[in-house]
């Protein structure tokens, strides 16, 4: 019996613990929902210049001013690429240590029935991305590889062959503090669908839509998806804290009468 209530009582304070960050998913999801309810999708053809307020559109992905890239480590055609090779290194500072990158400003298109619009390549680079939670943009993982070595990696030997790192780079000596290095390459394919926001700008003449102090969105899903995937989050989590506020309390109770007995 008292094994029991231990265990009644672990899982209500457990739940009772769990209760703020069940309300705090949950006004996350309901302010989520509220910005993409109040963002109708415009058409590309009605972005037209430069202005102040998130502007959203749908379509299919596709190249930018520079036409289709060739990304330098898969070779893969795309519309945007960011490629990086960076060095694992030990001690107390920095755990890596960039070699090399290339990609991931240039910008590329959103096209839908009435034209097109730029997108700045910042919105879909894996490191500066949105603060929104829960959406992703249809970028693929093209290259991910951990070596020791250069001639472990058929795209390091690429580099070096075509001259743009110096293989004396991948040199470890007896007191090298190297681990290794990482390689890798972020692509968005052409013709992915997406669903963009941004803030209007121009650029080269041509409409842009660009960072909006991290509330920027570009996300492989239709408005309408979005919104059925927030719905069913914030239903999910009026669940969780129903639950969490009768059952906390119950099994609290419980635990502490069983070990009155």
């Amino acid at each position: 019996m008292t094994a029991l209530a231990v265990v009644l009582l672990a899982l209500g304070a457990a739940s009772t613990v769990l209760m703020p960050v069940w309300a705090l998913l949950t006004w996350g999801a309901r302010r989520e929902r509220r910005r993409i309810a109040r963002l109708p999708v415009s058409r590309c053809a009605e972005v037209t210049g430069a202005g102040e307020r998130l502007c959203a559109v749908e379509g299919r992905s596709g190249p930018g001013p520079q036409g289709t890239l060739t990304a330098p480590l898969s070779g893969a055609p795309c519309a945007w690429y960011f490629s990086q090779v960076e060095e694992r290194v030990s001690g107390d500072g920095p755990s890596t240590r960039l070699v090399w990158e290339t990609g991931g400003t240039m910008a590329f298109e959103v096209r839908d029935a009435s034209g097109s619009v730029l997108v700045d390549g910042r919105l879909v680079h894996p490191e500066h991305r949105s603060s929104r939670t829960g959406h992703s943009p249809p970028v693929r993982r093209a290259v991910q590889e951990e070596v020791g070595s250069a001639q472990d990696s058929a795209h390091l030997r690429g580099l070096i062959a075509r001259g743009i790192l110096n293989e004396k780079s991948f040199r470890r000596g007896w007191l090298s503090d190297s681990l290794g290095w990482s390689v890798q390459e972020y692509v968005l394919p052409i013709g992915e669908p997406l669903h963009v926001q941004g803030r209007p700008g121009v650029r080269e003449g041509r409409p842009l839509l660009g960072p909006a102090r991290r509330k920027h969105l570009v996300a492989g899903r239709t408005h309408a998806q979005l919104s059925a995937d927030i719905e069913q989050d914030v239903r999910t989590g009026w669940g969780c804290l129903l639950i969490g506020s009768v059952a906390g309390p119950l099994l609290l109770v419980a635990g502490y009468l069983l070990l009155r007995v």
